[in-house]
């Protein structure tokens, strides 16, 4: 740990969260009295008011995400990155929900479910208790959207910490603390496996800001839905196919967390397959992935059933508040649609709801890029008539990536969930950043150049400055799109020399790396 925090931007990490720790206790932004209790903190609550809070959030993101950029494996390639997602988390362990009160609505869930309620039929924050008053507003009244085994551990946190308002919802964050560490035990795994660099993986996944600022600071069910994909991932990759069947299974329980990752079986049963799809004539390798996709489908569906029926309540209940997302204005596509042409269309007489019909077209375009991304990586070195086959291959080098023929075909179906999981999650009406986590944890480890990672931090930046500017700073996604486009284009313009992916010590084939 000492050796740890010698590192240059270890310590500018530490501070920074210690600033977002301090900002999220700013009254209006954590709707909790029960901070107001303890003498110090509600003196410091009541500095915070005056812009200090907002002062604070805004210097602390900044300061993080340029703590990250320093961590970079081009100049760290041997550095304890579990030590460093410790010590970047203790500053916010015992803060309140950030970026989110999600939280406060999982303990009312647990609260119903204490009382003998069904949350897929009882309104949230309408059997009164001690966390009904934080729920947020637009919560109110809706039934649960999560899946049983996600409102069964929420019952069991409330249970254990007797109810209590705040300890309660503070409690939430050990069933994520305990995913994010299954994440940081199994990304470097997946990454020697796929012969990739261990240390950009672990950079890239495991002391991401987003996954400090949601998975730890938002302490989001997301995480075990990630947490349980990613341990398919490395069954499948470890043990071929009888690995890959197992992941399937553990897909179906991540799914009982959180609905879109059972999407993740189609290609974790792909995995010990892919690397011979190349020699397969079209035809045929059509009918293996149908195939394949069928039964590993079958088997997450199968694993989410009985886990449902096994916790006993309404089966499927959660369908009754899928239009949650509909509900108000946010920061997916459609939203933003909404909220341009919305108000001339309302001036002009036409005072209806579009986010319902967007919602949907933009969730059915997600999908077309989904079936474009299989087509890119299973099919790309087919010609169409009169065309030339495409390979998506790719082996980094420094400053970069080469296109190459084969060498990548055995990670094709990773690189397939990683950005179907991102097109899903960015399609959806109910859009929040740290969805992006869904496939975003293995884009470190799919040997992509410094210009990719240079992008991907940029949209980094972009994302959290919008959602940090909904929640903090009072700002509308839209004007938070403009600011942080601009910021993310300020960071890509001045940053074209910047190293990020180490050079590689040797061009060993990927596959033959993981096989040693």
């Amino acid at each position: 740990m000492l050796a740890t925090l010698r590192t240059p931007g270890v310590l500018l990490g530490i501070v920074a969260m210690i600033c977002v720790g301090i900002a999220v206790m700013t009254p209006g932004f954590t709707p909790s009295g029960g901070l107001d209790r303890i003498g110090p903190i509600r003196a410091l609550r009541q500095l915070l008011r005056f812009q200090v809070g907002r002062v604070l959030m805004a210097i602390g993101l900044a300061l993080l995400v340029w703590a990250w950029v320093k961590l970079r494996p081009a100049l760290h390639k041997r550095i304890n990155h579990s030590w460093v997602l410790v010590l970047w988390s203790l500053p916010i362990l015992l803060s309140p929900p950030i970026f989110s009160t999600d939280a406060f609505l999982y303990a009312d869930q647990g609260w119903l479910i204490h009382l003998g309620l069904d949350p897929y039929q009882s309104p949230l924050a309408g059997s009164g208790g001690p966390f009904a008053v934080n729920v947020h507003h637009v919560w109110r009244g809706t039934t649960a959207i999560y899946p049983p085994l996600a409102l069964f551990v929420q019952y069991l946190v409330v249970v254990a910490t007797g109810f209590q308002g705040y300890l309660s919802v503070i409690a939430m964050r050990i069933p994520a603390l305990l995913g994010v560490a299954v994440i940081a035990i199994f990304v470097p795994k997946v990454a020697r496996l796929l012969g990739a660099d261990v240390e950009t993986a672990k950079w890239f996944a495991v002391i991401n800001p987003l996954l400090i600022i949601h998975f730890v600071g938002g302490m989001h069910n997301d995480t075990w839905m990630v947490s349980l994909v990613l341990v398919a991932v490395w069954a499948a990759l470890r043990y071929g196919t009888p690995g890959s069947l197992v992941g399937a299974a553990l897909v179906g329980v991540g799914a009982s967390f959180k609905q879109p990752g059972i999407v993740a079986a189609v290609a974790i049963v792909l995995i010990p397959v892919a690397a011979q799809l190349k020699e397969m004539a079209p035809g045929r390798r059509f009918l293996v992935i149908a195939g394949r996709g069928l039964i590993g489908a079958v088997i997450a569906v199968g694993a989410f059933t009985a886990v449902s029926l096994a916790i006993g309540f309404e089966f499927l209940g959660w369908r009754h508040a899928t239009n949650i997302g509909e509900l108000t204005w946010g920061m997916s596509p459609a939203s933003i649609i909404e909220q341009i042409v919305g108000p001339p269309l309302k001036a002009l007489g036409v005072d209806r709801n579009l986010l319902p019909i967007l919602s949907k077209l933009t969730t059915a375009l997600s999908l077309v890029g989904v079936a474009v991304l299989a087509w890119r990586y299973f099919f790309g070195d087919v010609a169409w008539p009169g065309g030339r086959p495409r390979h998506h291959s790719v082996r980094q080098l420094p400053g970069g990536q080469q296109h190459e023929t084969d060498r990548s075909w055995r990670d094709h179906p990773v690189r397939w969930l990683a950005w179907g999981f991102c097109s899903i999650a960015f399609g959806g009406a109910g859009y929040h950043v740290w969805y992006l986590l869904w496939g975003g944890i293995y884009l470190g480890m799919l040997r992509y150049g410094n210009r990719v990672f240079r992008a991907l931090i940029g949209v980094i930046i972009l994302f959290l400055v919008v959602e940090g500017g909904l929640e903090y700073m009072g700002l509308r996604p839209i004007a938070g799109y403009l600011v942080g486009a601009a910021l993310a284009w300020i960071f890509w313009a001045n940053t074209t020399g910047l190293r990020i992916v180490p050079e590689p010590e040797t061009a060993t084939d990927p596959v033959d790396e993981a096989a040693r």
